[in-house]
């Protein structure tokens, strides 16, 4: 028996009427996963149409091609003002590795874009099944040391990289900012880490076991689906420093980190114990918990007040903290 707690009684009227409006846009089962990775990319798509509606206009959006360990795959570049050279957040959509792209994430993008004032880089990485760990990770990783190293030419400093990700591309922000250290031999670049109700490691928590239902996608076999879609064996790889994060050498070479969780995501203990460990290891960050809302919020900007006030902590954070 799973004793979860009354979603509706703690979300609070504007979280409901986002539900409401999901529904009338994909029907009721959205976020299933059992619709099989095509449907769900269909729905999912299909859903963030109009949530992605409106918001800033850029100065100027560029999409090119990149070429990784998996073949050719598309980088957007969104440029708030016209300048000679911006600092640059790299974003990484969610998704659970299986759905997203570019358009599904661009007004968060063009939101984050003009609150801190940075090119925001999106990476429109392959998805799971069809791509496995840790290829997304190196494709990020890719486009970061590009960035670094031929900055310049994209009106960037190379000098100045953060990253940016919700949920999965939360998960691929971290991830990429250890591979970069670990394998790779040099993350001194990367300035910041803004990261959006992601998991670095738990298999069980409170908030596990008390949150995550059919109408958010974010059940227990729903969390164990994209995994499964994404690891090449869930058994071992579940434990790889790239997955368990939260066994990682989290003291060395990690930049400031800014931490939202939702209050009813079961992915939010990860997210507080993230920042326990980043604070016993002296490691600067900013914890934030978005109380009444579900995964998945920072999408809703059109409708959600949460939405917008955590890009815009986010991007206070990184103006004040980035090292």
């Amino acid at each position: 028996m799973e004793n979860k707690v009354d979603a509706h009684a703690l979300m609070n009227d504007q979280m409901k009427a986002v539900l409401a409006k999901s529904a009338e846009l994909a029907g009721s089962d959205a976020f299933a996963t059992d619709a099989g990775f095509e449907g769900m990319r269909e729905n999912y798509t299909k859903e963030r149409k109009f949530w992605n509606e409106g918001g800033p206009v850029m100065a100027k959006t560029v999409d090119e091609m990149f070429d990784g360990p998996m073949g050719e795959f598309k980088v957007r570049f969104y440029y708030p003002v016209e300048a000679e050279k911006l600092p640059a957040i790299v974003f990484i959509h969610g998704g659970g590795f299986v759905v997203g792209n570019p358009d599904t994430h661009d007004r968060v993008c063009r939101i984050l874009a003009e609150k801190t004032g940075a090119a925001v880089v999106s990476v429109d990485y392959h998805l799971s099944p069809e791509s496995k760990y840790p290829t997304n990770i190196k494709e990020c990783a890719l486009v970061a040391k590009y960035l670094h190293e031929h900055g310049e030419e994209k009106g960037i400093d190379g000098e100045d990289i953060s990253f940016a990700g919700d949920s999965g591309g939360a998960v691929l922000s971290m991830a990429t900012n250890l591979w970069l250290r670990d394998e790779e031999g040099d993350n001194s670049y990367v300035k910041s880490l803004l990261l959006y109700y992601g998991f670095y490691g738990l298999t069980d928590s409170p908030s596990r076991r008390l949150f995550g239902w059919e109408f958010d996608g974010m059940r227990k076999e729903d969390l164990a689906y994209y995994n499964q879609c994404w690891l090449n064996d869930l058994a071992t790889e579940s434990e790889a420093p790239y997955v368990d994060m939260l066994s990682n050498d989290l003291k060395t070479s990690m930049a400031p980190c800014y931490i939202a969780a939702a209050g009813l995501d079961p992915l939010r203990d990860d997210s507080a114990c993230l920042s326990a460990v980043l604070d016993s290891n002296g490691i600067d960050n900013e914890f934030e918990v978005f109380e009444g809302v579900l995964h998945a919020f920072v999408h809703y900007s059109r409708m959600l007040d949460e939405a917008g006030i955590c890009i815009e902590h986010s991007a206070e954070f990184w103006k004040n903290r980035r090292a």
